[in-house]
């Protein structure tokens, strides 16, 4: 009897109990506490990934439709399975970095896609040329194909003597004609170039021209131009006699990777072309970076069809 009345004493259930529930809670905090660290580290390493691939993304996007342009800063925050993302455009202006504007991105598993590209502003006034600028007020170059047959051609040249002495001036050249890329440093000797820090490659598709062909024809004369966003080159990191191979080679690979289909549809057009390798590229024209009095020196030259300023800044020293 005594037996059974301590396996049915009260305080002794009571106290089992309780130290049950106590083990029972231990060992949920401790599931809850594994699976919140292991969740937490396998989220992270999702959007770690997930970042990283909306940034080489990114960074296509920007060497596709901006000449010389690069990400120069890029902040991510992280929240589950994905994120936020922004960044800083840039171009290298001489020895100075000159951020041109922010963008914002998402990456990641989400209901909400958001890719956030500000445009800049502009205006455009009958019978003058269209003004168009970076978020931060730099001024946007045009450019103009050799092909096509505009009314009027832009001509900046005429304006070099209204800015002040002592800036480092960014410049768009547009050839009279399409060149081979082989040709570049014999014109650079030639006709006295400044630093040539990108040249313009001859690759549209046949749609995208037959677009420019109909602006010329039905709108204003001073209304057309070739924006620097919707103009494919290679930025020169070295000496103008090196070699363009790598570089070519890269473009072509942004193109077919990129996540834009018109970029797609001109690497396509590319290959039908033939153009596989460097030595089977053409040029268009060039950007150049000079003082007013280096570029002084290109005013009447016979290559030159157009020219388009773009950024203006002080040197550094």
């Amino acid at each position: 009897m005594k037996e059974i009345e301590e396996i049915f004493d009260e305080k002794k259930i009571k106290k089992s109990v309780k130290k049950a529930k106590f083990k029972l809670i231990i060992k949920i905090v401790t599931i809850c506490i594994i699976v919140f660290l292991v969740g937490g580290v396998l989220n992270w390493l999702m959007c770690f990934k997930f970042s990283n691939d909306a940034y080489e993304k990114n960074e296509v996007d920007v060497k596709l439709s901006i000449p010389n342009g690069y990400i120069s800063e890029a902040n991510d925050i992280f929240g589950f399975l994905g994120g936020q993302g922004t960044y800083k455009i840039s171009k290298q202006i001489g020895d100075k970095s000159i951020i041109l504007e922010d963008r914002t991105s998402s990456f990641g598993i989400s209901f909400f896609k958001m890719c956030y590209r500000f445009c800049g502003a502009g205006y455009h006034k009958s019978g003058e040329w269209p003004v168009d600028f970076w978020e931060n007020g730099y001024k946007k170059m045009r450019f103009f194909h050799p092909e096509i047959k505009y009314k009027e051609y832009q001509n900046d040249l005429e304006k070099i003597d209204s800015i002040p002495d002592g800036k480092i001036i960014e410049m768009a050249i547009s050839f009279d004609k399409k060149y081979k890329i082989v040709n570049m440093p014999t014109m650079k000797n030639k006709y006295n170039f400044p630093e040539i820090t990108w040249i313009w490659l001859n690759e549209f598709t046949n749609k995208k021209m037959d677009e420019y062909k109909y602006k010329v024809d039905n709108y204003d004369a001073k209304a057309n131009g070739i924006r620097e966003s919707e103009v494919l080159g290679l930025e020169i990191s070295h000496e103008i006699y090196g070699s363009y191979d790598n570089d070519y080679d890269e473009l072509i690979e942004n193109l077919k990777k990129s996540r834009y289909r018109y970029n797609n549809e001109l690497y396509d057009a590319i290959m039908e072309r033939g153009k596989t390798s460097a030595e089977d590229a053409e040029i268009l024209g060039v950007i150049v970076q000079g003082t007013k009095e280096e570029m002084k020196k290109l005013i009447n030259s016979p290559v030159i069809k157009a020219t388009s300023i773009g950024i203006v800044t002080d040197p550094v020293y």
